[in-house]
């Protein structure tokens, strides 16, 4: 069984969630660090429908934007594609993976947030020259989160060990308090696995 990975940015997912003013959000940050696993995970637990489409391995979908962004429309085309789909209004998440494949989608930001019926995130990578377009074309309409590899901290949560652990650890440290043997011991032992996995999550989740 995979394990069910903890990361920084749940927290920042649910505070998104409860704010009533949210805006559609795009999670930037470099490939396998876990973007696409966390936000997935996010939806099934707090929407009804999750309506998931990648525009790198589904590139039908990058025509949904061709006609209008009005939403309506492209409800319509995305039903076109798959008649699976139900968009139930304030039930009903829209996660676009891969945003840099396909810069018209943050064009549709604006209209997502002004039609208001529908949350919406997207991810996509960093590294791709299209993003300044994407930046360029959904400004004043979404909010930006920015995703890392997995820091000790996360590592840590990943292996079982608790808030109080790790409190503990600060404390010693605010304390210059030395640690015992045995916690030295055990964290060399974590840290070294932690830098051989270089925090990508997808090997955590193995190890």
């Amino acid at each position: 069984m995979e394990k069910l990975l903890r990361r920084k940015i749940d927290t920042y997912l649910e505070a998104w969630k409860n704010n009533p003013e949210r805006k559609p959000l795009i999670v930037k940050g470099a490939r396998q660090i876990g973007k696409t696993r966390s936000i997935e995970a996010f939806a099934a637990q707090n929407y009804k429908h999750v309506i998931e489409i990648n525009f790198v391995e589904q590139k039908k979908y990058r025509e949904i934007f061709d006609d209008s962004f009005e939403v309506d429309t492209i409800l319509k085309n995305i039903s076109l594609l798959n008649p699976a789909f139900e968009f139930e209004p304030k039930e009903t998440i829209f996660f676009f993976d891969e945003l840099q494949a396909c810069p018209n989608c943050a064009t549709s930001l604006k209209f997502f947030k002004l039609d208001g019926r529908f949350d919406v995130i997207c991810s996509g990578s960093l590294m791709d020259i299209h993003y300044k377009e994407i930046e360029l074309n959904s400004v004043g309409y979404k909010e930006d989160y920015e995703m890392h590899s997995m820091d000790f901290e996360e590592f840590l949560w990943a292996e079982g060990y608790d808030e109080h652990f790790i409190a503990d650890l600060y404390q010693s440290m605010i304390d210059l308090k030395p640690l015992s043997q045995l916690q030295m011991d055990i964290l060399f032992s974590l840290f070294r696995d932690y830098v051989t996995i270089g925090g990508m999550p997808e090997v955590s989740i193995h190890i």
